[in-house]
């Protein structure tokens, strides 16, 4: 297994790897470690590939603010998964002991009576 970091030079891993697993995922990043993770917390052999160095600035998780919310316009069904990510924060924060991971702020949703956002905010509350 290689890695090729942005403009450096590529990097080898010398350890043995299996010639066979249960899942290979496919990008290490935020969605993928996790996944990565919980699969093999229930047994199963994985591999995680990364194309560039971990950690690295290259992902959809890298950057000073991300959000996470309940108020999901898109459709209240999606409550019930962020309720539980809330929770796997939480754990996650435990079994790291490094102490706070997740900081809540808080998010405001401004606009018109009606809108889409605003409407579909209220329904998943």
């Amino acid at each position: 297994m290689r890695c090729l970091p942005p403009r450096a030079e590529p990097c080898r891993y010398g350890g043995s790897v299996p010639e066979r697993f249960d899942v290979i995922v496919a990008g290490v990043g935020g969605m993928g470690s996790a996944a990565a993770y919980h699969l093999a917390r229930r047994g199963r052999k994985v591999l995680g590939l990364e194309r560039y160095t971990i950690p690295n600035e290259m992902g959809s998780s890298h950057g000073v603010s991300r959000i996470i919310r309940l108020a999901y316009f898109e459709h209240p069904s999606y409550v019930p998964l962020l309720r539980r990510s809330f929770e796997l924060w939480r754990e996650l924060e435990a079994g790291a002991g490094q102490g706070q991971l997740l900081h809540m702020t808080g998010c405001l949703h401004v606009g018109a009576p009606g809108t889409t956002v605003l409407e579909g905010c209220l329904r998943s509350c």
